[in-house]
């Protein structure tokens, strides 16, 4: 869980604001920045869930990221 020491100020006509160390502020910051991928991840995998797929040999094949393996020699 979060831990964080929020300092709450009121101005006079009723209106609040929080004051936060700077590294509580990165604390929240990165959190939000963190759901806010995972959310695009999750939107992402829901949306391409049916779609066609290849496998990572297939991927490498067509990158052209196979190596050819040479037959090995021995010498004695």
């Amino acid at each position: 869980m979060l831990k964080i020491k929020p300092e709450i100020w009121t101005k006079s006509g009723g209106q609040q604001f929080v004051v936060l160390s700077l590294d509580d502020f990165e604390k929240v910051r990165d959190l939000l920045e963190d759901a806010g991928l995972a959310r695009i991840l999750r939107d992402a995998k829901r949306k391409e869930a049916n779609a066609p797929t290849i496998s990572l040999a297939e991927t490498k094949k067509r990158l052209g990221l196979t190596a050819r393996r040479r037959p090995r020699t021995t010498t004695r």
